[in-house]
This record gives C-alpha cells, structure tokens and sequence, in this order.
C-alpha cells in the first residue's frame, strides 16, 4: 500500500494565480497542506502576454501555499484553458500483463500512452488523452477496467492539444517562478471534477466557468466530454460595465461586484461532502451555507440600476453559451442542465435568467468539502486548483507513479530543507 504523497495544482487565472498543495493518503483520502493566491495581469483572454508579470504571480502564490504547508513543491500540475484548443478521436491498444491475465493501472496507462500515438501538427502540443471507454477483449463501455479478466485492452479516447507556443510560454512562465510543469490539466476537466457529481456526468450536464477575462464551456454525457469551448467574455467585463455605468473607478466597480457576488453566493447554492479527491458527492446530503448579511453600500435606487447593469451583461454571455452550446441542448444530451462556477457567475439573478435563456435547469456548482491540516482553512480557495489535484489523484499515470516513487520520508525531507533554505534568503 502506498505512503503519502503530494500534489500540487497551480491555476493561472486572468486575474488571479492560485496555488493548492494536498496530501494524498494511502487510502485515496485527501488533505490540503497549503493553499495560496497572488493577483496577476500577465493574461489576456487566457493566454499569457507578459512572461515577467505571470512569473511573479506564480512565485507569490506559490511562496504562500508552501509556507501554510510547511514545506517547499518543486513541481506542480497547471491548468491550460480551452482557448483555442483542438481534439481528435483516437484509440490505444495494449496486451494485458498482469497476473491471471487481470488488468492493472499500468496496463491503463499504456493503453493512454498508445493512444497518443498519432501525428501531431508542428504548432500543436498534446494537454489530455481523457478516455471515452475502454474495451476489453471486444466488450465495450467499461469506464474503469482495473482488476478485471482479459488478454486485450482498447481505449476510445479524446487527444486535447493546444498551441505549442501557448503552452510554451506558460511552462517559461512557471520556469522562471523556479517551478517545473509536471503535467497539463485542462481546466475545465479540473472544475468538473471539482464541482459536478458523477451521476450528472453520467445522464448529461453542460458546465459553465465564468472567469475574468473568458468563459469557458464543457458538456458531458455517458461520463465522457462532449463538447470544450470558450467565449470572450467574463467577470472583468462585468466590473467594465459596473465602472462606467456607475462613473466610479474600477476598484470600487469591484468592489460592487464583489458585494452583489456576495449575495449571489447565497442563491441556490449547496455544499457537498465528499472524502478524498474522487467526487462521489451525488450519495452526499446537500444543504445550504450560512454567512454574515452582506449590505449594499449604494443607496436603493442605485442597487437597482447597478442590478439592471450586471444583467445586461450576464445576458450577453449566456446567449453566447446558448450559441455554443444549443446542439447539445438540441439532442437533450443535457437534461441535469447547466451548472455554474467560476468567480463571474456569483451575481444575483444568474440562474433565473439561465433559465430564461438557455431553457435548461440551472444550479450554481460548489466544490466538494476538503479536509484541512490542522482544521486551519483560507477564506478563499480555487475551485480550478482544487479541481487540479482532483483531476491528478484520480489520473492512471499519477496511481502508477505512487508505486514506484522514491521514499515519502525522503521526499518530505526534501521539501522541508527547500522550504528552510528559502525562509533563511528571505530573512537575511
């Protein structure tokens, strides 16, 4: 059985880094050690314009996330957006080597592996090979084929690349911040293992994140992705509108923003509690959350024209994502409708006017329930980096690698000297 072993996800937003490191236990349960964020404006529509500005970004909310956790990571798996992102349809095939002819992880995984075999374009670089179903010895529609009988093992599977020089420039980034990539997630892969059950998954959902400068569009149906897409629009625009339309400069435009999210938090919104970074939260009680009474601090009037200018532009975006996303609704591959998540979609009125639009129900999206060391828990977490280390534990390569790594003790010693040697720079 193996140790303890840790992951770390790093999501480069438009606005915002965030950093979470995790613990992952013997028994697949989960802990988070540390998490961290730092402001960034080295993004534009997802894709990074400033090497320098996303560096410091990374470094700060990295520097946050070890020092809550006490040690240093020296490498973290990073979220890549949908923004022009690409996928083909491919197949692996891989004999079966374990004993008594049973499927193991690593057979999976070589299955994967043979599944990214195909010709790649020169400005093109692989993020995902998500699997559709795997096939063994001809019977099809298995979802997990680990300890089962067989001689032959098939996936159907889903390549996502992405630009070559895009991904380029965020490993540069993640580089000179002194970090190493250890794997691409798609981010809108890592917010669905974060915030949908596995039976939405199953029966068919539409994911929407709405974040600062994009929007980004997921569907899924028979537990495998349907559809990736984005939008060119997201909460910035909405603090745009807010700032001229309220003649108030853009800090309070965000703050307003900030205090109707607030409110928006508390609408319709359900926590679940899951153990472990697998999300089985549809067998998991729901309620609701409780929090202080957020006030206005406009007048009544005001908050009116203010509602009346965050609607305008939430209706610009969802009848995007009615665009994007009308075929999927058309062949009712969505009947468990759309779920929101992402800082952008915490307005009031978001779900009725979903509803309105998209002609679909609507729900806003909450991660699941995490343990923290110590029960010491930040005010804010990121639903993406959260998702990350979900999207890892559960991945074949990462349960692979677990048992062949090198000692925990070893390891934990590692971080701790990297983390002790960088508090005494940092002093002295």
């Amino acid at each position: 059985m193996p140790g303890r072993s840790v992951v770390a996800g790093l999501d480069i937003g438009s606005t915002k880094v965030s950093e979470v490191i995790a613990a992952v236990g013997p028994d697949w349960d989960v802990e988070i050690l540390g998490a961290g964020a730092s402001p960034c404006q080295g993004l534009r529509r997802g894709l990074v314009v400033d090497i320098d500005a996303v560096a410091a970004g990374i470094r700060a909310a990295n520097k946050r996330a070890c020092h809550m956790a006490g040690f240093n990571v020296r490498s973290v798996c990073v979220g890549v957006p949908a923004v022009h992102t690409v996928s083909r349809e491919t197949r692996g095939v891989a004999a079966v080597s374990g004993e008594d002819d049973t499927i193991t992880v690593e057979d999976m995984k070589r299955a994967l592996d043979a599944a990214k075999v195909l010709a790649v374009p020169p400005d093109r670089g692989i993020i995902s090979v998500l699997p559709k179903e795997y096939i063994v010895d001809g019977v099809g529609g298995i979802r997990n084929p680990e300890g089962m009988t067989g001689v032959r093992l098939e996936v159907d599977a889903r390549v996502i690349m992405g630009q070559a020089a895009s991904l380029a420039n965020i490993e540069a980034s993640v580089e000179k911040a002194g970090l190493a990539v250890a794997g691409w997630v798609l981010e809108p892969m890592a917010a669905a293992d974060a915030v949908l059950d596995p039976e939405e998954r199953e029966r068919g959902v539409i994911l929407v994140d709405i974040g600062g400068q994009i929007t980004q569009i997921a569907a899924f149906y028979e537990g495998a992705p349907v559809l990736f897409s984005w939008v060119p629009a997201g909460g910035v625009h909405i603090t745009n509108d807010i700032a001229i339309g309220m003649r108030v400069p853009l800090e309070q435009a965000e703050s307003l923003k900030r205090q109707m999210g607030k409110r928006g938090a508390r609408q319709g919104v359900q926590v679940r509690a899951v153990r472990g970074a697998a999300v089985r939260g549809a067998a998991e009680q729901r309620k609701q959350p409780h929090g202080p009474q957020v006030t206005s601090a406009l007048p009544a009037g005001e908050d009116d024209f203010l509602d009346r200018i965050v609607e305008a532009r939430l209706r610009e975006i969802l009848e995007l994502v009615d665009v994007e996303t009308r075929q999927v609704r058309g062949k009712g591959l969505a009947p468990c409708g759309v779920v929101f998540t992402g800082g952008g979609s915490l307005v009031p009125g978001i779900l009725d006017l979903a509803g309105e639009i998209l002609g679909v129900p609507a729900r806003m999206g909450v991660p699941f329930e995490v343990k923290w060391r110590s029960g010491r828990e930040p005010g804010e977490i990121s639903t993406a980096a959260l998702g990350i280390v979900a999207y890892v534990v559960n991945d074949s390569a990462f349960r692979l690698s677990r048992e062949t790594r090198s000692s925990p003790i070893k390891e934990l010693l590692a971080g701790v000297r990297g983390w002790f040697s960088d508090f005494v720079k940092d002093f002295f």
